[in-house]
């Protein structure tokens, strides 16, 4: 076999390689996505939690000073009722007024704050749907993630056998530079000359489409040239079978 042909080899079961470890790694990644995203709605549903229990305690609290109030009042009323003078009637009906007021303001504040309970609650049942829907798609994500890394998992095991073998083959030279520029092209390694015209020498690159300098057309009908890229993608370039049975 030819040098090109071996990189074809290796191009080829190295892309079929990349391509299932991707389907892997992209249902690793949408694991760690939702449970981002589920630890996030847990943390805001913690904090909704946090506050309507913050908000029922000062109702409470609220309610406590209502009832101590109301308290007071009724021992004023009795004590209004047994005054013997007006001097002593007006002081007591006096504070009676007051407390009425303060009491009053209190209730106020306690529906008020009631209704921000109201709203919090509806808050937390719509907060505490969202945190459960979020962990059944947990829950999918990772068992896409174990079927889809079972599946392929002995795909992969036989075709890293054979890129092994098929790497092999390449000279060390050569293979760095293909390494090299999988890695920069995420597995886009080879690329074919695109023949425009023969006759204006006019060639391009398959993959950027960039136009090729002739001498890497020349070079690649010289065996023993190695291998040659393209000036502007890097990519490896190789001909068609038709361009490489012809002539320059």
């Amino acid at each position: 076999m030819t040098l090109t042909e071996d990189l074809m080899s290796l191009y080829r079961v190295d892309s079929q390689l990349r391509g299932l470890r991707t389907r892997v790694e992209n249902a690793s990644d949408l694991v760690a996505i939702r449970k981002r995203k589920f630890a996030k709605l847990t943390a805001e549903h913690e904090e909704v939690a946090t506050r309507l229990r913050q908000l029922q305690a000062h109702v409470a609290n609220l309610e406590g000073e209502s009832t101590d109030y109301k308290n007071r009042i009724e021992k004023l009323r009795s004590e209004l009722n047994a005054s013997t003078n007006d001097k002593q009637y007006r002081a007591i009906l006096t504070e009676m007024k007051s407390l009425e007021t303060l009491r009053d303001e209190i209730e106020t504040t306690q529906l008020g704050e009631m209704e921000k309970i109201d709203n919090t609650q509806a808050e937390t049942t719509t907060m505490e749907e969202a945190v459960a829907n979020q962990s059944r798609m947990c829950d999918a994500a990772r068992a896409e993630h174990e079927d889809c890394a079972a599946a392929v998992g002995e795909r992969v095991d036989e075709l890293d056998r054979e890129r092994g073998l098929a790497a092999g083959r390449i000279p060390d030279g050569v293979l760095t530079v293909f390494e090299e520029v999988a890695d920069l092209t995420e597995g886009q390694t080879l690329a074919p000359v695109i023949e425009l015209s023969k006759k204006d020498r006019d060639y391009t690159c398959g993959s950027c489409h960039v136009t090729l300098p002739y001498h890497l057309v020349v070079n690649l009908h010289s065996n023993g040239a190695g291998v040659q890229q393209c000036p502007n993608c890097s990519r490896i370039l190789h001909l068609e079978v038709e361009e490489a049975e012809a002539e320059v």
